[in-house]
């Protein structure tokens, strides 16, 4: 749940904390208007936050080398307008794909580690776009 701009926006996470837990809406609600104290990562926490990202750049380096086009979005992490446009913008382009791709209609958004390119027509041409959890190939040691 973010709120921009005075809107409130939805994800999907959103939407299954509500169904599971009217109450932690509720206190999701809370939150945007007055922070709640947020308990602290400790090292552990930290250290598997740190190889995940490695992790993930290294798989994002991988794609870079295997793929023709793949776009970047994360350098708009903090623009939901800029951040929709560049991934509206690298579909239209037909991008193989799309990291950290947003997506956006009316209240409810989305975020996807990557859209993949697939041969299923649609108003964009001959190819549509999924969401992919990758499987993780294991990369050489020296890139995590």
């Amino acid at each position: 749940m973010q709120k921009i701009k005075g809107t409130i926006y939805y994800s999907a996470s959103d939407i299954v904390n509500f169904l599971e837990c009217e109450h932690l809406t509720a206190l999701d609600l809370i939150n945007l208007e007055t922070p709640l104290p947020q308990a602290e990562d400790d090292d552990e926490a930290i250290l598997y936050q740190q190889k995940g990202i490695a992790h993930e750049g290294a798989y994002v380096d991988h794609l870079r080398n295997s793929v023709s086009c793949l776009v970047d979005v994360s350098g708009y992490r903090d623009d939901l307008d800029a951040a929709v446009a560049a991934t509206q913008e690298a579909m239209r382009a037909g991008a193989d794909i799309i990291y950290q791709a947003a997506l956006r209609e009316g209240c409810f958004i989305g975020h996807a580690d990557f859209l993949r390119r697939v041969a299923i027509p649609s108003h964009l041409g001959n190819f549509s776009y999924k969401s992919s959890t990758p499987s993780w190939p294991v990369l050489p040691r020296q890139h995590i």
